[in-house]
């Protein structure tokens, strides 16, 4: 399918230097995306409430829940009732920094133990770390708490501590240790911590065919590095492969499969530049370094990873969840051979997802900051557009919404200083053909929108003639903008 899509569907007329809302890619030319899409037929259904950041969710053998909550705590939900967990160790709070995920042994019904991810300091006021430990749990408390890993050196930066943990076919733990806000030095660093996929036994000690455990100064727990901030993971119930998303900077969030001693290239290269909007660095590519399945732009922010092996929802089997924190909703990541073939909207509006799960009774559950767990229960409700939103350019406001939100707001009237307004914008209403022009062929150089100055440098789009006209006539009649006069694709073709 061809890439309808390669860049963000932000009108280049109204962009400030570069664009925030880009395209989003596969890597595989013949893998090409298509609009993302809003799931219908199901229901969000309220487990339990909570208003603290649940950050991980874990299932006992009844499907009662462990949920891990970043201020610290860990309580037990079980048919309505709440009880928390007893003998914690000391958590670091800084940033995003606390209490974070939690993983069960995969024997956890014989032996008890509950492992652990939180941030840690040493010695008061000098920063801290990530940490990994596990505990027996025992008649709701830890006990024989054991840390089994600490990333050093410790920081008081309050960034980037990863982490999620996942056991594969062998009972080895995986965890991940962000870059800590130090991209420069500790992605790229093996004798230091921080930016890095971690394999160690289940008992904290470390494999002998690790990638580097023979390698002098080597810290000999690494399995990967080159990352910047993995937030899911997941185990690939076919292949056994350890999967992972990762935060992007201003774009550049990846999907990538984990493979023993490879370097991931973050910050030597990426899809993504500085919040800022400087570069980070030139290239995408370089050689000894892996490119990721797949990367998002603009960056959804992704909180959470999951495959879907139940077959309670019709089509999904198959597929990937991920949390779009930034976006406030759940995406369902079609896959095919490795390659990414669709993706879908899931909890719309709900808020923050910061972990997605499926439980043993084949549910998908999702943790929402501040508000609780959620299972997505399907629906028999049929799929019926009404005539308004056939009205109101379903199309156009499905890209402008996923693409070009960020930056313009969803009122339209953009970021004062920043990016100019579409709502009531001269330049748009009043120069039509310059417009649909912008959007096919690009624009570089000085414009005045309502009177202030602008220079862009905005390469040309990657739609067809249609979808410039969707995203036209979205634009055109929102926000109090109105027009009688539609865009059609012949229009744009003669332009």
């Amino acid at each position: 399918m061809k890439n309808k899509f390669s860049i963000s569907i932000l009108l280049a007329i109204f962009i400030l230097n570069y664009s925030c809302a880009q395209d989003l890619k596969t890597l595989d030319e013949e893998n090409k995306n298509s609009i993302i899409t809003t799931e219908e037929n199901y229901e969000m259904e309220l487990v339990f409430e909570d208003e603290n950041i649940i950050w991980g969710i874990e299932f006992l053998n009844d499907n009662s829940i462990l949920a891990s909550v970043k201020s610290g705590s860990i309580y037990h939900y079980k048919n309505g009732v709440k009880t928390e967990i007893k003998d914690l160790p000391e958590i670091y709070f800084r940033g995003q920094g606390g209490l974070l995920d939690i993983a069960l042994h995969p024997e956890f019904k014989e032996n008890k133990w509950l492992y652990l991810s939180y941030a840690s300091e040493d010695i008061k006021g000098k920063g801290g770390n990530t940490t990994i430990a596990r505990a027996k749990l025992i008649d709701n408390s830890l006990v024989d708490l054991e840390v089994l890993y600490k990333g050093s050196p410790n920081s008081k930066k309050g960034q980037h501590f990863g982490s999620r943990m996942e056991f594969d076919n062998e009972n080895y733990l995986y965890f991940s240790i962000g870059d800590r806000g130090n991209r420069n030095v500790n992605p790229q660093d093996i004798t230091i911590d921080g930016g890095k996929i971690y394999r160690i036994k289940d008992d904290g000690t470390i494999p002998l065919d690790n990638p580097f455990y023979k390698e002098e100064n080597a810290k000999k727990a690494i399995y990967s590095y080159g990352h910047r901030n993995p937030q899911g993971m997941f185990k690939h119930p076919e292949t056994g492969e350890i999967w992972t998303n990762e935060h992007g900077p201003r774009g550049g969030d990846e999907i990538n499969i984990i493979k023993k001693g490879k370097n991931y290239g973050w910050p030597k290269i990426t899809y993504g530049i500085n919040y800022s909007g400087t570069t980070i660095t030139k290239d995408k590519s370089l050689p000894n370094m892996e490119q990721p399945l797949y990367y998002w732009l603009p960056s959804i922010a992704p909180s959470s990873f999951e495959y879907i092996s139940s077959e309670i929802y019709p089509g999904w089997k198959g597929s990937l969840l991920a949390g779009a924190l930034v976006f406030k909703y759940i995406e369902r990541v079609g896959i095919k051979d490795n390659k990414v073939i669709s993706r879908s909207k899931i909890a719309e509006g709900l808020g923050r997802p910061r972990d997605v799960k499926q439980g043993p009774d084949g549910y998908i559950y999702v943790s929402i900051e501040n508000k609780g767990v959620y299972k997505i229960v399907p629906s028999k409700k049929k799929n019926n557009l009404k005539i308004s939103e056939i009205n109101n350019y379903p199309i156009g406001k499905e890209l402008y919404e996923d693409f070009c939100m960020r930056c313009h707001m969803s009122d339209g009237k953009g970021v004062e200083g920043a990016y100019p307004p579409l709502a009531n914008a001269d330049y748009l209403l009043n120069k039509r053909i310059e417009s649909i022009k912008a959007i096919k062929y690009g624009l570089s150089g000085p414009i005045v929108v309502n009177g202030i100055n602008y220079n862009l440098n905005m390469e040309k789009m990657g739609l067809d003639n249609q979808e410039i006209a969707e995203i036209m006539n979205y634009i055109l009649n929102s926000w109090g903008n109105k027009t009688e006069k539609l865009v059609t694709e012949k229009e744009v073709d003669e332009v």
